[in-house]
């Protein structure tokens, strides 16, 4: 192994949100009277938080921002959460990686959804940190992975990897001073060509190769 802290994002790396996330948004817009978005598009929003991403592509304000988030956490809070599924192979690879190395979770889900879910899908026993937005949204995905990597203990960061699907998750490793994987089956990095800092892998298999090798 040749990493001693391993940082996961949530969705679309360790699991398949996408459903969920994409029918709270979309009904949502539904509620507020938004043209209609391909689902395709919608779907490729996730991973940071998809109100800043709907809002920017209709061109509104701020004040439809607290409107649209406002609407769409209590439908996705009370619908749609479950809605959301572990790839296959990620329960495993979570479990062996605890066998002799720090596992965290950093993710730009709410915390309160987070604890939830991962509650449900039997992943918090599995993780040594987990850390998620916070309620009024002041941290981004840089403070979370750096309170991981604070909480992991570990001074040497050549030994932490951060894994996601996002360019956001990229950034926050190479600002962090960590190495990256980045997962192309997730919502936002689709090829080997878009990752920039660090090295890709297409699947949980190919991601465990490259762990434990």
């Amino acid at each position: 192994m040749r990493y001693d802290a391993v940082i996961f994002d949530l969705d679309g790396t360790l699991i398949d949100s996408s459903e969920g996330i994409a029918n709270a948004a979309e009904e949502a817009m539904r509620v507020l009277n938004y043209p209609k978005m391909p689902r395709e598009e919608l779907i490729s929003f996730i991973g940071p938080p998809i109100g800043n991403a709907v809002i920017a592509r209709y061109g509104y304000d701020g004040e439809e921002l607290k409107r649209f988030n406002s609407v769409f956490r209590g439908l996705y809070k009370d619908k749609y959460l479950m809605q959301a599924s572990i790839y296959p192979g990620a329960t495993e690879l979570l479990r062996d990686l605890k066998l002799s190395v720090f596992v965290g979770i950093a993710t730009n889900k709410r915390v309160d959804y987070t604890t939830t879910l991962l509650d449900r899908l039997g992943i918090s026993r599995l993780c040594d940190d987990i850390q998620a937005l916070d309620m009024e949204g002041k941290l981004n995905k840089k403070d979370l992975v750096e309170n991981s990597i604070r909480t992991s203990g570990i001074s040497d960061r050549k030994r932490i990897v951060v894994i996601g699907d996002t360019r956001s998750d990229e950034s926050a490793a190479k600002e962090c001073g960590a190495d990256f994987i980045g997962v192309t089956y997730g919502f936002g990095l689709r090829n080997k060509a878009d990752i920039t800092h660090g090295r890709a892998a297409d699947s949980i298999q190919s991601l465990r190769g490259i762990l434990f090798s």
